[in-house]
């Protein structure tokens, strides 16, 4: 499916037919699209960039489709490394510039972290595919 053009959001790159290789949801999901173009917030003369996830209900464009500033995709996944490294040794990765903690209000926190266990280990298929194209992209761009 194509990704519109006629909205606020306005793509430059994207990723049609998403849907057919979203992860566990391939083939069964609303996300027919990423796009990185040019942010729906953006006042006049401004160009800031953005990362969206275009889902469609099967009759329109859905008003809850993601858009995100291209740093807080990059944000969230080292939170989600930071996650798997977490799950995986039990050691929480945190540094001045990127303070991540334990959310100690939450009251079912040990659960939670037991589940977010369970689902990183039965989705770490997924992960480690889209992990691995990651750390190819990054090794082509120098890091």
């Amino acid at each position: 499916m194509n990704i519109p053009t006629h909205l606020k959001h306005k793509p430059v790159l994207e990723v049609i037919n998403y849907d057919q290789i979203d992860g566990p949801y391939a083939n069964d999901s609303d996300a027919m699209g990423l796009s990185i173009g040019i942010a729906q917030w953006n006042s006049p003369g401004w160009t800031d960039l953005s990362a969206k996830v275009w889902r469609h209900t099967g009759e329109k464009w859905s008003r809850q489709s993601e858009e995100l500033p291209l740093h807080r995709v990059i944000d969230l996944t080292t939170l989600i490394c930071i996650a798997m490294e977490y799950c995986r040794n039990g050691r929480l990765s945190s540094s001045d510039d990127f303070p991540v903690s334990r959310s100690t209000d939450n009251a079912d926190l040990g659960h939670h972290v037991e589940l977010m266990k369970k689902e990183l280990k039965s989705g770490s298929k997924y992960l480690d595919e889209s992990l691995k194209r990651l750390s190819l992209e990054l090794k082509r761009l120098g890091y």
